[in-house]
């Protein structure tokens, strides 16, 4: 098990509480919203102990993953968010079950292996 002190901090201002519209950012600006997800998309696979198949390493080159990921965490942010209602966070681990079946199969659908890539 993972003790709070191996956990990578987050920082609240790093995560948006607003969604993101993947398909209208610029390609600069995709970059950056790729570079907040990837920081909390780290936080996920070690807090969760999720593997490669629920969240290959090469996440960011899948847009059905990226749709995903970034969906939850918005979720997540509102959940935990000092506004949320006091049972939101079960509400996220329930949109969270769902989501990683979703993500596992859209992975298994990739045919993505760790250190092995292929394109969509």
């Amino acid at each position: 098990m993972t003790s709070p002190d191996d956990l990578v901090s987050l920082s609240p201002e790093m995560f948006p509480t607003f969604p993101v519209c993947w398909a209208t950012l610029t390609e600069i600006e995709t970059e950056d919203a790729l570079e907040e997800l990837e920081d909390w998309i780290g936080w996920l696979v070690d807090r969760y102990a999720l593997d490669h198949r629920t969240v290959p390493p090469c996440w960011e080159h899948h847009g059905a993953l990226v749709e995903e990921l970034s969906a939850l965490r918005t979720a997540w942010v509102a959940a935990y968010a000092i506004t949320g209602r006091a049972d939101a966070p079960l509400d996220w681990h329930a949109q969270f079950a769902a989501a990683r079946r979703r993500l596992s199969d859209w992975g298994a659908r990739t045919g993505c292996k760790a250190g092995t890539h292929r394109p969509d």
